[in-house]
Parts: structure tokens; sequence; C-alpha cells
């Protein structure tokens, strides 16, 4: 097996591209870090993307009311000056202390991917690892997924997608923008998803570049595509690859090896967010100090204490205390 390369260092790494990490990643590059964020989603954004983005959130402070990825695409939007360095797809597995210099010593962070050294860690995982549940349909075909990594490489190709979830959705925009034949399906008549998706989905639905079957009840996979129960009729649908798209489970068991000093399934942290190893800090729910408290406002307050800290921890002749962001002028997105 071929080892994995280590990444460039960077000041500060951040496990979880949810709200608590971006938040955390903002404020690093406020101060001046060099930041890189894993996720195993392919997108930013953790459970608001992946499990409600169509939701509204009421109290989310100075905000009556936004959808969650409303939410995202804001936090996203206010990283971006900073130029973070984004591996999503990939699940954290391993942390192990490192040295970076003869003099300096730091943590690197092993992925199904690759190796990233950094100075500091900020554990932001949330609920932990959010992977794709089984497809449990009956019968066999050669092509089914419960991942779907790049659309492109599906151009020309017919796609069942199974599934009401905003990953359904999602998938079947980009999969026919990318040139492949869609047909999306649900047991039920409605599809999840932010008016970002659903108003396209609406609308190539009407120009007959992807068809829906909904309501729809899956009866068997076959060789060459999957038999649908739609009304009365059983009806074959062709297809070169299944992708089922039934929601995700959280998964903490990669990081629970990590000695955090695990209490079930939070990490334990002082009042910097540092947890018991120098230089690895925690915010968001998987931190014991908002205990039951799984509210958007306390992980992004633990966010800003454990990326502040961390900047010191870094570069000890930085103060913790960040100032104030109106008296920075803050760099521009670059240009596309």
């Amino acid at each position: 097996m071929t080892p994995l390369q280590p990444a460039a260092p960077t000041d500060l790494l951040i496990i979880g591209a949810g709200p608590a990490g971006l938040h955390a990643a903002f404020y690093a590059g406020l101060r001046g870090l060099s930041v890189r964020l894993i996720d195993v989603q392919p997108e930013v954004g953790g459970q608001l993307s992946a499990l409600y983005p169509d939701k509204l959130v009421y109290d989310l402070p100075g905000s009556p009311s936004a959808s969650a990825a409303d939410i995202v695409a804001a936090l996203a939007t206010q990283l971006a000056p900073f130029s973070p360095d984004y591996r999503l797809s990939e699940l954290a597995q391993t942390l192990t202390q490192t040295s970076l210099s003869q003099t300096e010593r730091g943590w690197t962070v092993t992925s199904d991917r690759a190796s990233y050294p950094a100075r500091a860690v900020i554990v932001a995982a949330g609920l932990g690892a959010l992977l794709p549940r089984e497809s449990r349909l009956g019968g066999q075909h050669p092509d089914v997924r419960t991942v779907l990594v790049e659309p492109s490489a599906f151009k020309g190709k017919s796609v069942l997608i199974v599934g009401g979830v905003p990953q359904a959705v999602r998938a079947a925009l980009d999969l026919a923008a990318a040139g492949a034949q869609v047909t999306l399906t649900h047991r039920r008549a409605l599809f999840r998803g932010s008016p970002a998706q659903l108003r396209p989905l609406e609308e190539l639905k009407r120009e007959g570049q992807i068809t829906v079957h909904a309501p729809a009840e899956p009866e068997r996979l076959d060789e060459a595509g999957m038999w649908l129960r739609i009304g009365n009729d059983l009806r074959h649908i062709a297809a070169d690859s299944v992708y089922v798209a039934n929601g995700h489970l959280p998964d903490l068991s990669a990081l629970q090896s990590w000695p955090l000093g695990w209490q079930g399934e939070y990490i334990p942290a002082d009042a910097t967010q540092m947890t018991r190893l120098p230089g690895v800090f925690v915010a968001g729910d998987v931190s014991l100090t908002g205990g039951d408290f799984k509210l958007l406002s306390v992980g992004l307050a633990q966010a800003a204490l454990a990326a502040n800290f961390a900047a010191q921890f870094v570069n000890p002749a930085l103060k913790a205390r960040p100032g104030h962001s109106s008296d920075r002028r803050l760099p521009q997105p670059a240009d596309d």
C-alpha cells in the first residue's frame, strides 16, 4: 500500500466544516492563521446542509428567520476572503503528535486520502461524520451507490436516483448538468431541499431533462435497472447506475480512538476550549462544555473561543482576545 503523502503544514486544522468549523476558520483567518478544514461531506455546512437545508432557523442571533442553507452560505461567504483550504469528502481517522521542525511540534491528522500536519487542531465534528445509510434495496444491480463523488463521470449514462432527501435533489441537478440521463424517484410526492434546489428541479422536470416518478415504491433491482410500483402499474426503469440517497447516520467511531478523554459522545475541555492534548481544541456539539445545549449560538461561541486561543497557542505573541472586528479592514474575496 502506497503511504499517504503529507500536505504542507497549516497553522490550524479544523475537523468538520459545519457552522462551528466555518466560524472557527473565520476567526483563525481574522487572526492571520492559515487554515484547513476536513469534512466527510462533499460540501460545507455539516448537519445544516446534509440534514435540513430547507428548514428555517429562528434562534440565530440577529436573524429573525433564516433557512439553514442561507446560514451556511453566509458563513462560507464570510470566510472566503481568508482562502481556507477545504478538503471535502475525506474522513479524518488518526491524530498523532509530530515534529514540524527541529524546534516545533504539532499534530498530524490522517484522513482516508492524505496526511495533514498543523500547529494546532480544532475538533468541530458535530454529532460525528455523517455517513450514508445502506441502500437496503432488494435484487441485484452491478452499480449501486450510496456516495456520489464526481458527477462528470456519468456523462451520457442513465442514472436512477432513489430518495427524497436534499442529497437526492442535489445529485439530480449535478448529474443533469454533467450530461447524464437522470430519473429521480421517491416514495412520497414531495422532495426536500432548499428553494435554490427545488426551483431548478421543477424547471428541468418541465423541460424533460429530468424524469421524476413520485410517489413511487421501489420493488426490486435487476441487472438493467429497477422495477417501480407507480400507482397500480409496475414499470421498469433502465439505469446504468443507481444512486440511493437514504439519509445519513452520525458516526464518531474514528475520532473516539483519539486520546481526548472522551465522556460518551463529548470531549472535555477547559475554559479556553483546549482538550487534554496541548494544541488540540474542541467546539460545537461534540464539546462537553456545551453539554446537551446543542444550539447554533453555543457552537459559534465555542468556535470563537477555540480559534482565538488556538491563535495564541500557535503564536504566543498574539493576545487571545481578538479585539473589535470593526477596527479592522478585512481582505476582499478574489474575483472569479
